[in-house]
C-alpha cells in the first residue's frame, strides 16, 4: 500500500463542488472515496491523483490548507490587457496555477534578483528600452533564434516553460485561440509560459514579447487580440518586440522593391524566422506598403494559416522524454533536484510540483538536465 497523504477534506469538497462532478461518480471511480471525503482514511498519492484528474484540477491544489479562488487568477490577467477575454477556461486557469506553484517554489530557492525586471516605465523612450534589451540578448541574428534567446534568457534568470496540455494530461489540450502564452513577473523568479501548440514563429514572438514585459515588471496574458491593443503599454511593447524581431535597418536592406509582396514576405520571414504576419505588419507600420495592400494580404495570410496550422511547429510529438526536457526549464529542474538531494523537499512533493511521475522526474534530473 502506498504512503497516505494528510489532506484537508474541506479543500477537497470545495474543489469537487467547483467541478460540478457528482460525488457518485467519484465513489464509482475511487476506492473508499466516501471514507476519504469523511476523513476516516487518508488517500494514497495514486488515489489523490485520480481524484484530481476526475475533477480537472492540479493534484497539488488538493494538498493545500485552503482552496485557491480561481476567480483571482482571472482577475489578475483580465485587469491587465485582456479586454477581449471571455471566461477563462479550466485548462488556462490550471496552467496558470501550475506555473504559479512552480514560481512559488523558485522564489524560495533563488537568491539573487534580476536587475532588468521593472527597469523601465511606459514613459521611457522606445529606443532606450531597445538598446538595453540588446545589451542582454545581443543584436546578431542567428539561426534557431528561439533556442538562442531561450538559452540567453535562462542564463539571465528567466524561467521558461512550454506545454500544449495541462501538465501531462493529453485529454486537456490548451487552446491557441484562447492564449499564446503568459509571463508572471517577479524580480527573483520571472517566469514565461508558451503555448506549445503554436507555430515555431509564433513561439519566438511570444518569447520576445513576454520578455519585454519583464522590463516593465508587468505580468501579461498574450492573446491574438493584443496585437491591435490600444493600451499605451501594450502598444509600446508591440513596437519594441517588432524591432527586436525584425530590426528596421536590416529590413531596409532586405526589402526588394523589384519583388512582389508575396515574395518579399516569404524571403524576409524565412531569414528572421518570424511569421509572415509579423513581416506584413512591420512593412505597413514602416510605410513600405499601403493600408489597402496590408488588409488584402492579411486576409490572404489568414486563409493560409488555417490550412497550415495543423502541420507547423507543434513540438509536442515525438519521443515523450525528449519533449519533456524541451518543455521544462532546465534551471528549474536543477533547483528542484538540489532541494530533493538536500532533504528540503520530498520526492512526492517534487513530483507534484514538476507535474510528472517517477520515471519522468528521474529522466529530467538525469543526463545533466
Amino acid at each position: 500500500m502506498g504512503n497516505r497523504l494528510n489532506i484537508n477534506t474541506n479543500v477537497l469538497l470545495a474543489y469537487i463542488r467547483q467541478s460540478n462532478i457528482p460525488i457518485e461518480i467519484l465513489c464509482e471511480k475511487i476506492k473508499n472515496f466516501d471514507q476519504i471525503l469523511s476523513g476516516e482514511i487518508a488517500p494514497t498519492f495514486t488515489q489523490l491523483s485520480n481524484i484530481a484528474k476526475t475533477i480537472n484540477v492540479p493534484t497539488g491544489l488538493l494538498l493545500l490548507d485552503k482552496p485557491i479562488d480561481g476567480r483571482k487568477v482571472n482577475l489578475q490577467f483580465r485587469t491587465i490587457n485582456s479586454e477581449h477575454m471571455e471566461e477563462m477556461s479550466p485548462e488556462l486557469r490550471d496552467t496558470i496555477l501550475d506555473m504559479q506553484e512552480k514560481q512559488d517554489f523558485l522564489k524560495e530557492e533563488v537568491e539573487s534578483e534580476c536587475p532588468f525586471v521593472g527597469l523601465f516605465t511606459v514613459q521611457d523612450d522606445d529606443e532606450k528600452v531597445i538598446q538595453e534589451i540588446h545589451q542582454y540578448l545581443g543584436t546578431k541574428i542567428v539561426k534557431e533564434r528561439f533556442k538562442d534567446y531561450r538559452k540567453k534568457m535562462n542564463n539571465l534568470g528567466v524561467f521558461i516553460f512550454l506545454n500544449g496540455k495541462v501538465k501531462d494530461n493529453t485529454r486537456r489540450p490548451l487552446n491557441l485561440k484562447e492564449f499564446r502564452g503568459f509571463v508572471l513577473s517577479d524580480k527573483r523568479a520571472p517566469l514565461i509560459f508558451i503555448n506549445q501548440t503554436d507555430s515555431s514563429a509564433g513561439k519566438l514572438f511570444t518569447l520576445i514579447h513576454e520578455f519585454v514585459h519583464l522590463f516593465f515588471d508587468d505580468s501579461d496574458l498574450l492573446t491574438n487580440h493584443d496585437f491591435d491593443s490600444h493600451t499605451k503599454l501594450e502598444a509600446k511593447i508591440n513596437r519594441i518586440t517588432a524591432e527586436i524581431l525584425l530590426p528596421q535597418q536590416l529590413l531596409a536592406e532586405l526589402f526588394d522593391n523589384y519583388q512582389n509582396l508575396v515574395d518579399n514576405l516569404a524571403s524576409i520571414s524565412k531569414r528572421f524566422e518570424v511569421s509572415k504576419f509579423v513581416v506584413l505588419r512591420r512593412l505597413f507600420d514602416l510605410k513600405y506598403i499601403s493600408r489597402e495592400a496590408y488588409i488584402s494580404m492579411n486576409h490572404q495570410l489568414e486563409h493560409e494559416f488555417v490550412k497550415l496550422q495543423k502541420n507547423d511547429g507543434n513540438s509536442s510529438g515525438g519521443n515523450y522524454y525528449n519533449n519533456l526536457k524541451f518543455r521544462m526549464d532546465r534551471h528549474f529542474v536543477h533547483y528542484m533536484d538540489n532541494a530533493v538531494k538536500q532533504n528540503r523537499i520530498s520526492y512526492t512533493d517534487a513530483f507534484l510540483i514538476v507535474g510528472v511521475g517517477y520515471k519522468g522526474y528521474h529522466n529530467l534530473v538525469g543526463d545533466g538536465a
